[in-house]
């Protein structure tokens, strides 16, 4: 089975808290885990449980930690053994097979399937069992998860902030000069209006004025 995990860690972290792991000791909530580690990434991760009577199965799971886009991404490969209904499917083929061979005349080939049953038997049962095992306690020890953070996301936003606040803007102190420039220049226009009605005005008095004196007379 191939895993794709994802992880807030770096590369040189992860790899420390996985070496971290091994190191630990056996408790009943925690199994004893074996492996190696190397600096280009690549990890090994194994465990070795008891499947039925003495016999135990070892299962090895392989990976490698890069850092991919800004996310460490972990990838591995790990057997995943059968689960029960497969486990009878393949015995029910097993059993059809050594029927077919007895009734053939074939009697040591079908007592050969017997135990060619139970060997099957241990690997699919113990890889089921211990790859769960494995892939957990990988995500434990690196707090990973199958979808990619989401400082993926956040990185755009704060971008898209960062590139609207770097935007041009408008002096306060520019825009009040524009509009003090702007009366002053109103000023005169007013001044010389309200002249020319002032004279307008002396004018026409005067004119008023000369045209009553002769009827004065």
């Amino acid at each position: 089975m191939r895993i794709l995990l994802y992880t807030e860690k770096t590369p040189a972290q992860a790899l420390t808290a996985i070496n971290a792991r091994m190191q630990a000791k056996e408790s009943a909530a925690r199994a004893s885990l074996g492996g190696w580690v190397e600096k280009n990434g690549s990890f090994a991760l194994s465990v070795s449980t008891p499947v039925i009577g003495r016999f135990h199965r070892r299962t090895v799971l392989r990976g490698k930690i890069e850092r991919e886009n800004g996310v460490t991404t972990v990838r591995g490969d790990v057997p995943s053994g059968v689960d029960k209904q497969g486990q009878i499917v393949v015995f029910v083929a097993l059993g059809l097979l050594a029927v077919l061979l007895l009734t053939s005349g074939n009697a040591v080939p079908a007592l050969a399937v017997i135990p060619l049953g139970a060997y099957l038997y241990i690997p699919m049962t113990g890889d089921h069992a211990n790859c769960d095992l494995l892939v957990g306690e990988l995500q434990r020890t690196l707090k990973a998860k199958e979808k990619p953070p989401k400082k993926s996301s956040e990185g755009r936003a704060a971008g898209a902030a960062k590139a609207v606040s770097t935007k041009p803007t408008v002096p306060r102190a520019a825009t009040a000069r524009s509009s003090t420039g702007a009366s002053r220049s109103t000023s005169p226009t007013r001044s010389t209006s309200t002249a020319r009605k002032t004279g307008t005005t002396a004018a026409s008095s005067k004119t008023t004025s000369g045209q009553q004196n002769p009827m004065s007379w």
